[in-house]
């Protein structure tokens, strides 16, 4: 209980962020990521334990072994392979990525605590439940928030976009290639800290900033920042420097904060998230590293839309400080001291890559409904059912796709008439929880049980013809399609409106 409080009280503040930000900035991030249509409905699993199943998730997927290969559905390509990463400092940065060089795997798991608190499922869903996927103002999806690629363009998602909304891994997966993609984006169009060592912890403080949008809010002399903050946050630890004073994220940039839970990981019953880690902050009282972030280097870099990736704001992270002049009460001779400042590497141990199959299971699904359905608008209850069986192992995710904005599909038991556009169905060797304090298991595994009906403000008049069709997304392929006939009556029936859930900050492509 103790957890599940400490994660609804932090996903709290960061839903009075994203009402704060849409407030601010009406119709920019949340129309552009969401798009004109509005956001995807999908479902998914909020793993049990998340601890280990999350953590596990984000190793495989930061040593590139999340998903060994590309696969198909319905002739749309599901690609969220590893792309690899560049290295090197600016006069000698390698052209070509190399899979062989990974992502720090902390790093993730700090950026998907400060995006979600490592949250899949809304609020809603306690641990080992299923229900609507955690979505931000701007359409973020799970627990990378994942925006990018995420835009409704019109028309049902792609398979692509089904998949990386309705199961963790796939999110988790593209969530890593989206900070892979903000390190590679050097030096063409980011600058460079340290020697470009991917290894090397203090080195990604830039692909760091660039995962929440390379912008001047996040910039550490930014004035509008408290100068006298600490120099991470200090993510719940009470015995951090300044974790009175400055307990609260909105005192910090995003790398500040990400780091400061790396270097004091949250905790859930007593135990870390995970290792803590060592590295050092730029160091301000080098004249390098201050030149580097004086604020007029960004913001001209900035007028010049990040191209040539803004040579000036290059700094050192590994160097030799030398002592200050010696005071006149130094008995002479006595060695002066030189600080040596060392880049770090992450202590977690390297994962074992078979653990990926185990995550992605063997799910096999089937689907039972009628082939053809004739609905009439002036009827409420004019509605059919279809249910989604997993007849294999884990998460079978699945996609639902409509021929047309009139036909609707919605869960059988939702007083909210949320439409649902993917969600997921679950073998049945998995225990379903309904309520988590106390702890409620409804059964093992999870049928999708879904209504297709019509949305009759969106009908033409007279007589209709439409489809829809079911596609599972992982595993054995199948597809389960309804042919629609819909008599539009002339009486209008209550049109279910897509319900927008506000939660959290999330990736700026």
């Amino acid at each position: 209980m103790v957890a599940t409080i400490a994660r609804l009280a932090a996903l709290a503040v960061l839903a009075i962020l994203g009402v704060m930000l849409a407030t601010l900035l009406p119709g920019a991030a949340g129309v552009r990521a969401c798009g004109e249509n509005g956001p995807f409905d999908f479902d998914t699993y909020e793993a049990e334990p998340y601890t280990v199943t999350y953590s596990r998730a984000i190793e495989l997927a930061t040593a590139g072994k999340a998903v060994s290969a590309s696969h198909s559905v319905a002739g749309q390509t599901i690609n969220v392979l590893y792309q690899g990463l560049l290295k090197g400092p600016r006069a000698s940065r390698t052209t070509a990525s190399s899979t062989a060089l990974t992502i720090p795997p902390t790093i993730y798991k700090s950026i998907v605590w400060a995006e979600s608190n490592w949250g899949n499922g809304s609020l809603s869903i306690p641990y080992g439940g299923v229900g609507p996927v955690l979505r931000s103002f701007d359409c973020g999806y799970g627990l990378g928030q994942v925006t990018t690629g995420m835009t409704n363009n019109g028309g049902p998602p792609t398979a692509r976009q089904a998949l990386i909304g309705t199961h963790f891994l796939y999110n988790v997966a593209e969530g890593v290639r989206i900070l892979a993609d903000k390190w590679n984006s050097a030096p063409r169009f980011r600058p460079i800290a340290g020697e470009g060592d991917p290894e090397a912890l203090e080195d990604w403080y830039y692909a760091i900033w660039s995962y929440n949008g390379f912008a001047f809010v996040n910039h550490p002399l930014n004035p509008n920042r408290d100068p006298l903050r600490p120099a991470v946050f200090p993510c719940g630890d009470g015995s951090a420097p300044g974790a009175s004073a400055y307990a609260g994220r909105f005192n910090f940039t995003y790398p500040e904060l990400v780091y400061g839970c790396m270097r004091y990981p949250p905790k859930v019953k007593g135990q870390p998230l995970w290792q803590a880690q060592d590295f050092d902050m730029p160091h301000m009282e080098v004249e390098a590293v201050a030149q580097a972030f004086l604020p007029g280097r960004f913001l001209g870099c900035e007028d010049d839309g990040f191209s040539g990736g803004c040579p000036l704001m290059d700094y050192p992270t590994a160097f030799t400080i030398p002592a200050p002049d010696e005071p006149a009460t130094q008995s002479a001779g006595a060695a002066a001291e030189e600080t040596v400042v060392v880049t770090h590497k992450d202590s977690t141990p390297p994962i074992n890559p078979a653990l990926a199959a185990g995550i992605l299971g063997a799910p096999r699904l089937s689907f039972e409904g009628p082939d053809a359905v004739s609905l009439t608008s002036s009827s409420p209850v004019s509605i059919q059912p279809v249910f989604v069986y997993n007849n294999g192992t884990w998460l079978g995710p699945y996609r639902v796709r409509v021929s047309a904005p009139w036909i609707g599909v919605r869960h059988a038991v939702d007083p909210s008439t949320r439409t649902i556009d993917g969600g997921v169905s679950i073998g049945a060797e998995v225990p379903i929880v309904i309520k988590s304090d106390p702890r409620v298991i409804a059964g093992n595994g999870y049928v999708s049980s879904l209504l297709i009906f019509l949305v009759s403000d969106y009908l033409l008049g007279g007589t209709s013809k439409g489809s829809v069709t079911f596609e599972s997304l992982l595993g054995v392929q199948a597809s389960f399609t309804v042919e629609v006939t819909a008599i539009n009556t002339g009486v209008a029936a209550p049109l279910p409106r897509r319900a927008i859930i506000v939660a959290v900050a999330s990736d700026e492509p």
